[in-house]
């Protein structure tokens, strides 16, 4: 079973007030199918039931709780989701230092197979060390994910007006459908890629994000993220979600092309870094998959063999790399670097 807290930032600078009333509980309990036989490895969320926008919880049984304690809870957890747990081969799941009181939401979002399900849970100051909820799980009876039809309906004339080249219009509709249902990955990853190619690469950047948090190895998302982060010189951030991609894509991505430009990207990133084996690694698996790929991945893997001090490997790829690229502007330099590889390479036979 994992864990994991993640503490939330807030500008305040003092602590709301009678915090001291707040105690630690556990949530516990089962995941169950329709027929009640337990679901073990189900990944178990929680989130605190406040909407910040409205002011208000989100579970009506909870508007009874005083201000204050909104306020703490919110100040301490925010609104994400801030643990998680994952059931054992039982069906169990343990959430250990919940504030108590409060109101929260137990979500099951990546279960296979089935719906995603929100568990209300409402926790008044008993005393009690445990809280038990148990959930269940409604099978899915196709792939279509459950979003509601206000959401659906957003993305359709999303579509359209991308089909229109209308990608503004587009880029609304795709905020609104987030607005209904701000886990919808989908949304998120299509609203990436349009702020992407009218030049907001920051946002891409947050909506691909979101869209990885919200539907696991979503291996286009990774793909696109990585290649933002590339966009933007990050390269060590790059590089880990290319990798991630390039791990979750063996199963589920068969694109040949776009998995040796991951390999691609990952050498380039590995190259500025100075990272000289993982250059020649990457560079030569996207050329391995895809021989046709851009010149310069030879012309990489040449100055990385360079420096590697394995002239013979240099040569290689600086010859193909002028052979693919014969008008290249730097056509003189290369030529220059390979006659000398040459010359050391062939003393070094003759020693």
């Amino acid at each position: 079973m994992t864990l994991l807290f993640i503490s939330w930032v807030s500008g305040q600078t003092q602590e709301p007030p009678r915090y001291h009333d707040f105690d630690r509980i556990t949530i516990v309990g089962h995941v169950y199918n329709e027929s009640k036989h337990p679901l073990p490895g189900i990944t178990v969320e929680i989130r605190l039931a406040y909407n910040v926008q409205e002011e208000e919880p989100e579970i009506p049984g909870a508007l009874e709780f005083e201000h204050y304690i909104w306020e703490y809870l919110v100040y301490t957890l925010g609104t994400n989701i801030f643990a998680w747990a994952e059931t054992d081969s039982n069906g169990y799941y343990r959430i250990s230092g919940v504030p108590n009181p409060g109101a929260y939401l137990l979500l099951v979002r990546y279960a296979d197979h089935f719906l995603q399900t929100w568990t209300p849970v409402i926790i008044h100051k008993t005393g009690a060390k445990e809280f038990e909820a148990n959930i269940y799980l409604r099978v899915r009876k196709s792939d279509i994910p459950d979003f509601s039809k206000d959401a659906l309906e957003e993305i359709s004339l999303a579509k359209k007006a991308v089909a229109n080249n209308e990608f503004y219009k587009a880029i609304s509709h795709f905020q609104k459908a987030i607005d209904i249902e701000p886990e919808y990955a989908e949304a998120h990853y299509n609203l990436g890629i349009l702020l992407r190619q009218t030049g907001n690469l920051h946002e891409a950047v947050n909506h691909f994000v979101k869209a990885i948090r919200h539907k696991k190895h979503y291996h286009l998302a990774l793909y696109a993220l990585g290649e933002t982060l590339h966009m933007q010189r990050k390269y060590s951030q790059s590089s880990l979600y290319l990798k991630k991609y390039l791990e979750y894509s063996e199963s589920e991505d068969k694109d040949s092309q776009k998995k040796s430009q991951a390999h691609y990207l990952v050498g380039i990133n590995c190259f500025q870094l100075k990272q000289t084996a993982e250059t020649i690694l990457h560079l030569s698996m996207a050329i391995e998959l895809e021989p046709g790929i851009h010149p310069n991945a030879y012309f990489l893997l040449a100055n990385s063999y360079v420096i590697a001090r394995d002239p013979k490997n240099a040569i290689k790829n600086y010859r193909e790399f002028l052979k693919r690229w014969p008008d290249t502007p730097n056509k003189t330099e290369v030529e220059n670097v390979l006659k000398k590889l040459e010359e050391i390479n062939s003393q070094r036979k003759k020693n």
